[in-house]
């Protein structure tokens, strides 16, 4: 099984952190309550009306959804999703709809060659239909016909032949490739690369306890949200500091197992 994990910052139209906004999570275009999870590994899912999801001081929210191999409580990478949250500055309530959670990025379909037609959604693709279309028909022809400087097709499958081609046998090969694997490709939708841990065990200093967290991120300032493991709440650490660029500790008041999530 794999969980896929949404986080946002909530802002009003100042650019100020929503807090405590309320933020529901809908199977696209309805109101039908999705089932999410509040951890990346443990736990039953439930709905965000059911635990009142809502934003920290931050204006942060996160969630996860479980793919098709969840126990239950899961969806096909197929399934689009709608978020809605309050906000209570301006008085509006905010969506955004048709999001895809598993995998932003679908297939070409080369046959599909008019913009415009139900199957042909060309902003979630890595290339439009029509370009694809164009290319796989353009590719394998001799170009021009007849001509002195006749180009060979390109042979997909050959990765060394070079001579009067378009382009290379290989360069062919992989752009072919990467165009009709896209919908596999693991896609990091937040844009931001993560590290989940839990803790437990904690080194007494002063009365304080920390615990160091490995993130291999090479980013000095990466965000950092931790929740108690009892009651998934969010905590606020005693402090958090920046060891070097890969490595960050974390200082609690008590000995607590908590779930920590950075983010770089």
């Amino acid at each position: 099984m794999a969980r896929i994990g949404y986080w946002q910052y909530m802002v009003d139209k100042q650019g100020n952190p929503l807090q405590d906004a309320e933020v529901r999570v809908y199977l696209a275009g309805t109101n039908d309550e999705a089932n999410i999870y509040l951890n990346s590994t443990f736990g039953s899912f439930t709905t965000s009306s059911v635990i009142d999801l809502k934003t920290n001081k931050f204006g942060f929210v996160q969630f996860w959804v479980g793919d098709k191999w969840e126990t239950e409580g899961g969806y096909d990478v197929t399934q689009q999703f709608k978020i809605v949250w309050q906000n209570i500055v301006d008085s509006i309530q905010e969506e955004i709809d048709n999001l895809y959670l598993f995998t932003p990025v679908r297939p070409i379909v080369t046959s599909d060659d008019v913009r415009g037609v139900p199957s042909n959604v060309d902003e979630d693709k890595v290339i439009s239909n029509k370009q694809g279309y164009k290319w796989d028909t353009h590719v394998d022809s001799i170009v021009p016909s007849s001509a002195p400087h006749d180009l060979n097709p390109v042979v997909f499958f050959d990765l060394n032949g070079k001579p009067n081609r378009i382009i290379s046998d290989k360069i062919g090969y992989q752009m072919y490739t990467m165009a009709e694997l896209a919908s596999i490709t693991p896609i990091d939708i937040s844009a931001a690369r993560f590290h989940g841990e839990t803790v437990s065990l904690w080194t007494t200093s002063g009365g304080k306890f920390y615990s160091d967290i490995n993130h291999n991120f090479n980013n000095y300032y990466p965000t950092v949200s931790v929740v108690k493991a009892s009651d998934l709440h969010e905590i606020i650490p005693e402090k958090i500091e920046s060891i070097d660029m890969d490595n960050i500790r974390i200082w609690l008041e008590n000995n607590i197992v908590v779930e920590v999530s950075v983010f770089g």
